[in-house]
């Protein structure tokens, strides 16, 4: 029992002096890695955090000063470093300021900004708190003198069955069959006409065009224009209202015109949730073609109201949630339907500035009159299913690169409007 007693006592005291000879040489190490840091020594800071993290692998002060100095350094690995010491404490001021500054060294002040945001909420009056202050004025004053931004996107689609234009664009309802290749370019242009004291205005242009491979008589062409003005009415509720006049063409030929108005108001919640509430009115008119005989039946208005929310779940991982319905009252009976809408994302950041983002939707559409395409007389019901999967890469501060994979089923009690379609796109985003 003596010797038992006597070999616990001797294995606790050399643990015990593992375990502070590790603790002795982790504040030695860390200590000669802030002075290394403030004498911009990053070289040796490196060295010295590193040695740190090897006697405390989880160590949150470790792996920020050692994110720290890489960054200092110009160093690839510090926004590995920045972003474990954030998971490790996702709410420390300092940590977030760092993975701000990061970011703004890059170049990529957009990114930089949500960062400097959360610190300033985290510790207002403190140090980190007044350096991002200084940040977010920076991005701000350099915003202002830049009273526009341009947005372009190019690349080819794979279309299982055409047609397809830009996206929430009344585009033809007859589905062509046919599978294709497409090339596209978008054009999208803002000028902010005026920015003081919570007031935004701004005019903006879009253009798209599809150039088919084979079915040219599908090529769309699409220009928008939009006047758009928000006021701030206290840091939680913005006003918001939007006009846009459009036109387009499918196959060179005129296809419909269109203007419209949309009121919103925004709500924003400190702890990462933003409720948008939407009304949107839109008057459409129609154009008869050869390839789109009785299109003029379809001129008309529609009505809609939503609500969408978004919640941030950390720096990484953000959703949204929303539901909307809509009217529309056209020439024709069998064209007036009302619908319901329910839609879901989520938007991942993950490493190596590679960013996923998933979305669905549902959409139930009931047809007022009866269909002269059923040989029923039924009127028409579809339910619409949607799904996108989109993987963007940003290869710098301009350029990104996209691959998206989208897939539609339209189940409707009418056969002519009974499809299922997939789009693969791979598009090459630049901003300027």
């Amino acid at each position: 029992m003596g010797i038992r007693l006597a070999f616990i006592c001797l294995l606790s005291f050399f643990l015990w002096g593992s375990a502070s000879a590790s603790e002795t040489l982790y504040e030695r190490d860390l200590a000669r890695g802030i002075a290394a840091l403030e004498a911009k020594s990053y070289t040796e800071a490196t060295k010295a955090f590193s040695d740190a993290l090897a006697e405390k692998p989880s160590d949150h002060t470790a792996v920020l000063y050692l994110g720290v100095a890489q960054s200092r350094a110009g160093g690839k690995e510090a926004e590995s470093s920045l972003r474990k010491a954030l998971s490790l404490s996702p709410e420390d001021p300092r940590t977030n300021l760092e993975m701000g500054i990061y970011y703004y060294g890059k170049g990529r002040a957009s990114e930089a900004v949500g960062y400097f945001e959360k610190t300033s909420r985290l510790a207002p009056s403190s140090e980190a708190g007044f350096a991002a202050a200084e940040y977010l004025d920076v991005i701000r004053a350099v915003d202002m003198r830049k009273p526009w931004q341009i947005n372009i996107w190019t690349g080819v689609q794979y279309d299982s069955n055409v047609v397809l234009g830009p996206d929430k664009s009344p585009l033809p309802q007859g589905i062509s069959g046919k599978s294709d290749w497409r090339a596209i370019v978008y054009l999208d242009g803002t000028y902010r006409l005026v920015r003081r004291q919570g007031l935004e205005c701004s005019a903006g242009y879009g253009l798209y065009q599809s150039l088919h491979s084979k079915l040219s008589d599908f090529n769309v062409t699409q220009s928008l224009f939009t006047v758009a003005a928000s006021y701030q009415l206290s840091p939680s509720l913005k006003l918001g209202a939007a006009y846009l006049m459009e036109y387009a063409l499918v196959g060179g030929n005129g296809y419909y015109g269109a203007h419209g108005v949309t009121p919103s108001l925004t709500i924003s919640e400190s702890d990462g949730l933003t409720t948008v509430i939407e009304y949107r009115y839109r008057r459409s008119h129609f154009i008869d073609s050869d390839l789109f005989q009785g299109n003029a039946d379809r001129t008309g208005s529609n009505n809609s109201f939503g609500i969408m929310q978004t919640v941030r779940f950390g720096p990484r991982v953000s959703g949204r949630i929303g539901y909307a319905h809509d009217n529309d009252a056209t020439r024709k009976d069998f064209w007036d339907y009302r619908g319901d809408r329910v839609f879901a994302g989520a938007t991942i950041n993950a490493v190596k500035d590679v960013s996923i983002d998933l979305s669905g939707e549902y959409y139930h559409k009931k047809y007022q009159g009866p269909d002269p395409l059923s040989e029923t007389g039924e009127r028409r019901k579809d339910d619409i299913y949607t799904a996108v999967v989109s993987i963007s890469k940003r290869l710098s501060e301009r350029f990104t690169i996209s691959l998206v994979q989208q897939y539609t089923s339209n189940g409707s009690n009418v056969a002519a409007y009974d499809y299922k379609r997939s789009l693969t796109s791979l598009l090459l985003g630049a901003r300027f």
